[in-house]
């Protein structure tokens, strides 16, 4: 590989979730207020959500009414956050797990 391939390499798997990962705690962190306390739960899930939107819509709403139809959609974001979040916590152990193996590359 060429420095430059590993220094893309490691903008995509390193920089560029952290950096996502910062912008949405930024933004969800001032949302997510209860009595002047931060809920990391909804502030995980609300991050978890561009990580999981692939997962999201695994439950298709056929054959309800609106109500049904409203319910089964957010449950079906509910559980892109869950997913997205457990998917967030993996990319960001793998930017760490990244950053030494790109050290020792461009020693090399």
């Amino acid at each position: 590989m060429t420095k430059k391939e590993i220094a893309i390499t490691f903008l995509k798997k390193s920089v560029l979730p952290v950096v996502i990962t910062l912008f949405f705690y930024s933004i969800f962190s001032r949302i997510f207020v209860d009595n002047g306390t931060l809920d990391l739960f909804l502030i995980w899930l609300a991050c978890g959500v561009p990580f999981g939107i692939g997962k999201m819509f695994t439950l298709i709403p056929i054959g309800f009414g609106i109500s049904g139809t409203v319910g089964v959609v957010a449950l079906n974001i509910v559980l892109g956050g869950l997913i997205g979040g457990v998917i967030l916590i993996y990319r960001l152990a793998m930017a760490v797990w990244y950053l030494p193996l790109t050290i020792y590359r461009l020693a090399t």
